[in-house]
């Protein structure tokens, strides 16, 4: 049995719960596994004929279970908030890949951490849903949003990912191709505004460009120049990077090196554009636009890309405003940003080029409230560590509330118990990463 099929029995219980419904409301998280697990779903219902209304949000909390009536699929999200979800009349389901508070629930609740799959590193909520399209028809052609998702979320393609893509290769869906992991297009412009990777390029990305006999699209690079520019950017990731006895030139290259995904049947064509791009929208609020991009519609695709590009610009830009506030505890390292639609990009962005060797938390404060977002790396992770654990734990001490994966997770506090909530997370890592877990 492959990974995936483990998931089949709740995913064709979770198909034939949708396929009897009349209608379907669909709730999903704005960020790229979140709103291509929502697409995912939508697309199936839409070939059953069944009609369905989809909203996309930011978090789901007591207001929006309120104004919510089954049937009801969640997405990406409800896996952490069973006495939110138990509060809705009706048909419900959830579709989601972080870790499950409680494993057994009134309501349907798809989920890999309960049929043994590691929902933070060997599927994601895309990649759940698509195995429950897979019972409402022949819905191979989506396996393309399930690998964009998965990227989303910075899995790689092992376990469950691996069983998609490989069935996606098979049916024409996907074409693997070796290369620069950084989307697609002009190589001049990807990188004066790549943000993954982050490249601290000294002067002008032309000059460097032109120095290298380097120009053209990405994809279209023979083998001398990606060995040449591929050169250049590990060595410039290392140079600006904190805490290098944690990392390597070959952990660099294997995050910019590697498989790339060509999507054959979307209307963005490399897997990681599309995940780039969907996400951007969500963030900024583009929801209706990001969710069309995985329902196809090429009218909107000129406007997505312009979302993007101004996404990472403000990316990059607060970035370098933050980046030499960040504070280093015994365990943790914390820094205050002040935009709210890019918090979770910066964490993802200084774990990985900036200071890998601390986990990070990236604070803002909304209000008589903090909002956090946490990043670690797989590496910590083998060493112990568990954001999930320490963010929900943290923030119910002072009063908050988080959760999430064991890689990346987010939490909210009150505004004053800021101080005392870093302490306590600090010292539950270091418990975590000392093999002090009780």
């Amino acid at each position: 049995m492959s990974m995936i099929e483990k998931l089949d029995e709740v995913a064709e219980s979770a198909a034939q719960l949708l396929v009897d419904c009349d209608h379907v409301r669909v709730i999903s998280h704005q960020d790229a596994d979140g709103i291509t697990s929502g697409g995912i779903i939508c697309n199936a219902l839409y070939r059953c004929d069944i009609p369905f209304h989809a909203s996309i949000l930011s978090r789901l909390d007591e207001k929006v279970i309120k104004g919510i009536k089954g049937p009801v699929v969640f997405c990406d999200m409800g896996s952490g908030q069973p006495e939110l979800i138990s509060q809705i009349d009706g048909k419900i389901c959830v579709i989601d890949h972080h870790k499950p508070t409680v494993t057994d629930t009134e309501y349907l609740h798809v989920n890999p951490h309960l049929v043994g799959i590691d929902g933070a590193f060997d599927i994601s909520a895309s990649g759940t849903a698509y195995a429950v399209a897979m019972h409402l028809g022949n819905n191979v052609d989506l396996a393309g949003l399930a690998i964009a998702g998965a990227l989303g979320d910075q899995q790689e393609m092992v376990g469950a990912n691996k069983d998609i893509l490989e069935e996606a290769v098979e049916h024409g869906i996907i074409t693997i191709n070796r290369g620069l992991r950084i989307g697609e297009g002009d190589i001049s412009k990807l990188l004066e505004h790549s943000t993954d990777p982050y490249l601290d390029i000294s002067g002008d990305v032309k000059t460097l460009l032109d120095q290298l006999g380097i120009h053209g699209r990405v994809e279209d690079l023979n083998e001398d120049e990606l060995r040449r520019l591929s050169s250049v950017l590990i060595l410039n990731i290392l140079k600006s990077q904190k805490g290098l006895e944690r990392c390597n030139s070959v952990e660099v290259s294997e995050s910019l090196i590697g498989e790339r995904y060509k999507l054959n049947h979307e209307v963005v064509s490399d897997a990681l554009h599309l995940s780039n791009i969907v996400n951007a929208a969500g963030k900024v609020g583009e929801t209706a636009l990001a969710l069309s991009l995985c329902l196809r519609d090429k009218s909107v695709l000129d406007r997505a890309e312009q979302l993007h590009l101004e996404y990472q610009k403000k990316v990059i830009s607060e970035l370098k405003r933050i980046e030499q506030e960040i504070k280093d505890a015994d365990c943790i390292r914390y820094v205050h940003s002040g935009d709210k639609e890019v918090i979770g990009a910066l964490g993802s962005t200084i774990i990985r080029y900036v200071a890998p060797d601390k986990p990070i938390l990236v604070l803002i404060k909304e209000g008589e409230r903090i909002k956090i977002s946490a990043r670690g790396t797989k590496k910590l992770v083998e060493e112990g560590l568990d954001l999930s654990v320490a963010m929900r734990e943290g923030a119910a001490q002072v009063g908050g509330d988080g959760g999430g994966h064991s890689i990346a997770s987010g939490g909210a506090i009150p505004a004053d118990a800021e101080s005392k909530f870093i302490e306590i997370v600090d010292g539950i890592i270091m418990k975590q990463l000392r093999g002090e877990n009780e």
